[in-house]
């Protein structure tokens, strides 16, 4: 599927965080579940921290352990471009934008419009 961008997006993380199956986190905040960003996890790692799928996370007693690698790239978008998604997950998109099919990655949904 395609989606247009609609409103202009620049705040991606200079150092996004990526974790691996089976690596330990730290709990450190859960996301607002009636909120606009409903089921994501802050975790810290040895030298990284981020907002990581709840999905892909197994959580007990505060000890968090990734189910999956995951990476939190998030492209910068400029009105008009076009992105072509591969998943969908908690209001964002893993995609790539049109004639760049090789450079993944995420994207809100509040800032798209499906073509």
């Amino acid at each position: 599927m395609e989606y247009k961008v609609v409103k202009e997006y620049q705040d991606a993380p200079e150092s996004p965080i990526r974790i691996v199956s089976g690596e330990k986190l730290e709990f450190v905040e859960e996301s607002n579940p009636e909120g606009d960003w409903a089921n994501w996890i802050f975790c810290r790692g040895e030298n990284k921290e981020g907002w990581v799928p709840k999905q892909i996370l197994a959580i007990d007693n505060g000890e968090v352990t990734a189910l999956e690698d995951y990476f939190a790239k998030e492209h910068r978008l400029a009105i008009g471009e076009i992105l072509v998604k591969e998943h969908e997950l908690n209001g964002w998109i893993w995609s790539s934008k049109m004639g760049s099919p090789k450079e993944l990655a995420w994207a809100p949904l509040n800032h798209l419009c499906a073509v």
